[in-house]
């Protein structure tokens, strides 16, 4: 046997290596007649992985190997094209299609101009990586896009956008209710749901689109090449008329409604992040105009959008200026012993002509302002902090901070969360994030991530707890260390009714699932009292301490453990 090299010479191949190279091989390897195109020579491996006796299989042409329609196949295999590494689909005896990877060289064999080929069947390997690939960047329920994916199509939106000279449109899909199918009709029926809206978003938008599911109940659509916003707001009445047809699952008559927010670029933003945020702005004021509508966002006369502008515009104009203070209020664990102290973004100026304090706070929450460079600084100031106390309080120091659900599930999150904690060298049990208990929706997916973000120690609290809808089944499927009562049954405490009956409740709930209870909102004596009777674990609120800097908390941290009393007093005096 000859074999050319690859300068175009031929090399003899004695009969004992071309026995070593077919016998015992675990590849498939054969030689075919290149004029003629029928397999001279083939191995075991070769037979059995295309499903013929060896006898048959050195009976075929190569064309029996390939697709009718696979015509440049025919012709490279006759003109001897070098195809290493190549993927190709093959047909085993039975019809069956398998992926192949083919190497192959020239050579003479029997004087004739041949050509020696290796076969890899790499199906298994190409469809674990489609698999993985389609876990990475799609929904497993309803088989939309990701987050991950959105983002990409939202950054090829925008550049498309701009350099056509056209406009896109996010639109933010939020489902009214849904949590109230899953408690009525059950998970099951709740996915099925999920996967009917998917049909019903994908089935009436164009193909350039993008629709994808970005939370349990939400989904964002991502529109190319559109002329103006009153188009944007026509699909946006599409969709919402497409919503209002009844629907059946499992047996379940269902009505959907939902929310929608839209916004367009350049109209009401300048890049993906601005964009995106008015849009779910849009989301919230039509949820909170009572869901079943959608909302354009609109500009005001500052040239911000929607109701919350005052406030972002205010924020983003304090953190560029680098303004923006975070500020704490103690948490105190009973009988008065320091448990740690909850971190509020603060602007440096409440005073007449800007909002309260309470009221900022809202407003930061709901309007969205939270968006990556802010949140970023938050966190690395905070672990800069607690790195500073560890290293001047012999004991160690706990940060509440409030996150909401559609910023715990961005993918960056737990990114963030891992560089702050490892640059600033902390324990990350010294975090507690809280999310409020009725921001929940879907708790299969969020519990997926806070269990993510348990798993590097750090904790979870449920704020605001007993105004929701939680199930003690729902909380004991999330990885929670505290439980916050809602501020409103603590204020009734005063008050008589049955506030005393829900905090006792809640206490015993949560004791039994072997998680923490504060207080929130503790003003009087007579409150702090009752709640210790009841066994709550800790209060906050304005009896213990109302809002310190990072520098009035150092101090009262350097206090011996045996000077609580005064610790409590002077707070009260830094305030």
């Amino acid at each position: 046997m000859q074999h050319y090299d690859h300068r175009g010479s031929t090399t003899d191949i004695s009969t004992s290596q071309s026995i070593a190279l077919f016998e015992g091989n675990p590849l498939a390897v054969w030689i075919y007649d290149r004029e003629s195109l029928r397999i001279l020579e083939a191995n075991e491996s070769a037979s059995s992985q295309y499903g013929y006796e060896c006898e048959e299989f050195v009976t075929l042409l190569m064309s029996d190997m390939l697709l009718p329609d696979q015509s440049a196949a025919v012709d490279g295999a006759r003109d001897g094209i070098q195809s290493a590494d190549m993927i190709h689909t093959h047909v085993k005896k039975d019809g069956t299609q398998i992926q192949i990877m083919l190497r192959g060289n020239d050579l003479i064999y029997r004087g004739r101009p041949s050509r020696l080929v290796v076969a890899e069947d790499v199906t298994e390997s190409r469809t674990a990586h489609a698999q993985l690939l389609q876990m990475a960047h799609y929904d497993p329920l309803t088989r939309l896009p990701n987050r991950t994916l959105l983002s990409d199509r939202m950054a090829q939106a925008f550049s498309a956008a701009k350099r056509l000279g056209h406009k896109t449109a996010f639109i933010c899909i939020d489902l009214d209710h849904f949590k109230e199918i899953n408690d009525s009709s059950g998970h099951a029926t709740g996915d099925e749901c999920l996967k009917y809206v998917a049909g019903l978003l994908t089935g009436r938008l164009r193909g350039m689109d993008t629709v994808s599911r970005t939370g349990g109940d939400e989904f964002t659509v991502v529109l190319g090449e559109l002329e103006s916003v009153a188009s944007a707001g026509r699909v946006g009445e599409m969709l919402l008329q497409a919503f209002r047809k009844p629907a059946e699952f499992g047996g379940h008559n269902v009505q959907v409604s939902s929310s929608i927010g839209i916004a367009v670029y350049p109209d009401h933003g300048a890049d993906v992040d601005e964009v995106w945020r008015c849009a779910d702005t849009a989301m919230y004021r039509s949820k909170r105009a009572g869901g079943n509508r959608y909302n354009v966002a609109t500009l005001q006369a500052g040239g911000m959008v929607d109701d919350n502008a005052a406030a972002r515009l205010y924020v983003d104009k304090m953190f560029d200026q680098h303004k923006l203070q975070l500020h704490y209020q103690l948490q105190y664990a009973c009988p008065g012993m320091i448990r740690g102290a909850k971190v509020f973004l603060r602007p440096p100026d409440i005073r007449a002509g800007h909002v309260s304090i309470d009221e900022f706070v809202r407003q930061v929450e709901e309007s969205g302002v939270i968006h990556r460079p802010i949140r970023r600084w938050m966190l690395d100031q905070v672990c800069r902090q607690l790195a500073e106390w560890k290293k001047l309080v012999p004991f160690r120091t706990l940060v509440a901070l409030n996150v909401s659900p559609v910023q715990l599930m961005l993918p960056e999150f737990s990114v963030e969360l891992r560089s702050s904690i490892s640059t600033w060298n902390i324990d990350p049990a010294s975090l507690e994030i809280e999310i409020a208990e009725n921001a929940i929706t879907n708790y299969d997916e969020i519990g997926n991530k806070m269990r993510e973000i348990h798993a590097m120690g750090i904790r979870f609290a449920i704020r605001g707890f007993g105004i929701g809808f939680s199930s003690l089944q729902d909380l004991f499927r999330l990885p929670i260390s505290t439980v916050k009562i809602d501020r409103s049954f603590v204020q009734g405490l005063s008050n008589g009714g049955d506030s005393l009956l829900v905090i006792n409740a809640i206490i015993a709930m949560a004791h039994s699932l072997k998680m923490q209870v504060i207080a929130e909102g503790v003003e009087y004596e007579g409150q702090k009292s009752i709640l210790e009777e009841l066994g709550c674990d800790g209060m906050q609120g304005s009896l213990f301490s109302h809002f310190l800097s990072s520098t009035e908390l150092t101090k009262l941290l350097r206090l011996k453990p045996n000077h609580k009393q005064n610790a409590k007093r002077r707070a009260h005096q830094h305030t």
